[in-house]
């Protein structure tokens, strides 16, 4: 008998493995119908910019804060929003979102793997884990750093374990990090993490501190490459302190078992914990400076449990992959044929989900590319003559209405730190139908586009409300204009 053993076949079931990862990450932001609240906002600014060839620094926008100042941090981001927009409207946007996800959790899966190779455990437990990063992909500035926070993860556990030492890649990541969104602090935070690991466990495989110091240093200056300067810094601060973000946004709030996301989060933190607890393979000392801070910010705010995740997730899948694989026995890697059949047909699940093709052939909510978004209501409000002057919506239609009809000034929309808390507190109380007569008088309404989703009783109530004439209605929106 030959001991000359069996070729490979040419697609293994690590191929298949890591095609099912792939395909799974890429076909949930596609078949995810996109909100109102975080994107039409930041291509209108992009808009903006592209017309008048400058960031913005008033705000234009709304009658109840025009021309007050406002710091447009994120304008990289919003001219890239813009940009794709602008080239292939909502569907391109929605695969440039799946792609941006799947070169970030591409390269956290490449992380765990490299921490632990054994691929046929580290994916499970991976898939396991991603669950919770999922309220956090929505298309907005943040997705755009994801990849850059998994590349500063990447290259400072490669230089700290000794697999390559690219510290130079951090600063030119760093200038486009600080001119995509606000959380870049948080690269400055895993340079400081991994330089005080190493330097107080110098018998790690990385080298000396030195590099780091040095690198770091140049990773900080490059936070000034954006057009504010240090303002940069003041902007972080006021939003992170701003009364109206912190009390009254949802996601800014520490995460409650009461909704998904948390119970996700907290099954995540059970799981995990005892996964490491038990394993024989502990995290080291760099590990937890890196991974307590961002718990300790998951803890109050859930959504900092996205980067959490990033930092937490290599660490269980190592524990977690070692002793599961050690009795392990080398498995088959299956037929070739079989193997392409099963990739073939996760790349055609993919493709039947691309929003050229799934509204063919998905029906409900989910084959729509927009969910909660007056399209109708918008395109029927431009073309009346006689329209408000003061309108009032909820944050999400502003938004909305700020690329759709910038013509029309917004009551209020998604930049919470533009607008102050007792504005925010006089539309949440106006939204759930109390104090009507007094709020409209205030804010002196002439008309209201108002979610049927949302504000019921407000609806309710504007029905009966004398002095004013219901004039549209579709299924996502109905408006109301006051009487001349």
């Amino acid at each position: 008998m030959s001991n000359i053993p069996s070729p490979r076949p040419a697609i293994t079931l690590e191929h298949v493995w890591v095609a099912a990862v792939l395909a799974l990450i890429l076909i949930g932001p596609l078949v995810t119908p996109v909100p109102p609240n975080d994107l039409w906002f930041h291509v209108a600014t992009g808009q903006r910019m592209v017309a008048e060839g400058a960031v913005p620094a008033t705000d234009s926008f709304s009658y109840t804060r025009a021309g007050q100042p406002f710091a447009n941090q994120p304008w990289l981001a919003q001219l890239l929003l813009y940009g794709l927009n602008a080239l292939g409207g909502v569907p391109l946007l929605l695969v440039a979102h799946a792609l941006t996800l799947l070169l970030a959790y591409g390269l956290l899966l490449r992380l765990c793997l490299r921490r632990s190779p054994r691929l046929r455990v580290v994916v499970p437990v991976f898939l396991a884990a991603l669950p919770v990063s999922f309220p956090d992909w929505n298309i907005r500035p943040q997705t755009f750093v994801f990849p850059l926070f998994a590349a500063f993860l990447y290259v400072l556990t490669a230089y700290r374990l000794g697999w390559f030492r690219r510290l130079w890649l951090l600063p030119p990541l760093m200038a486009l990090w600080v001119n995509l969104h606000g959380s870049f602090p948080l690269g400055l935070a895993l340079l400081g993490a991994t330089f005080v690991g190493t330097l107080l466990r110098r018998d790690e495989a990385g080298g000396p501190p030195l590099p780091l110091l040095g690198w770091g240093a140049a990773t900080a200056l490059a936070t000034l490459a954006n057009p504010s300067g240090l303002g940069v810094l003041a902007y972080v601060r006021n939003l992170t302190s701003n009364s109206a973000v912190t009390q009254l946004v949802s996601e800014w709030a520490a995460p409650t078992v009461r909704n998904p996301g948390g119970l996700i989060f907290f099954a995540f933190l059970i799981v995990g914990g005892l996964v490491l607890i038990y394993s024989p393979r502990k995290p080291d000392l760099t590990d937890w400076l890196m991974a307590l801070p961002l718990l300790w910010m998951s803890l109050s705010a859930s959504r900092n449990t996205v980067w959490f995740a990033f930092v937490a997730v290599p660490l269980v899948v190592r524990a977690a992959a070692r002793p599961l694989a050690e009795d392990e026995p080398a498995a088959a890697s299956g037929s070739s044929l079989a193997n392409g059949a099963i990739v073939a047909m996760l790349g055609l699940a993919v493709l039947l989900c691309l929003p050229w093709v799934k509204p063919l052939w998905m029906a409900g909510p989910q084959g729509q590319l927009l969910k909660h978004t007056p399209v109708a209501a918008v395109a029927w409000l431009r073309q009346q003559p006689d329209r408000p002057q003061r309108l009032y919506h909820t944050e999400a239609y502003g938004s909305y209405l700020d690329y759709a009809a910038p013509e029309q000034k917004v009551f209020i929309d998604t930049r919470i730190e533009l607008y102050p808390f007792e504005q925010w507190a006089d539309h949440l109380a106006l939204s759930g139908g109390h104090d009507v007569q007094a709020l409209i008088d205030k804010y002196q309404l002439d008309g209201m586009l108002l979610s049927k989703e949302q504000q019921g009783p407000l609806i309710k109530q504007m029905r009966a409300m004398p002095g004013w004439q219901q004039q549209y209605e579709d299924d996502e929106a109905i408006y109301f204009r006051r009487r001349p």
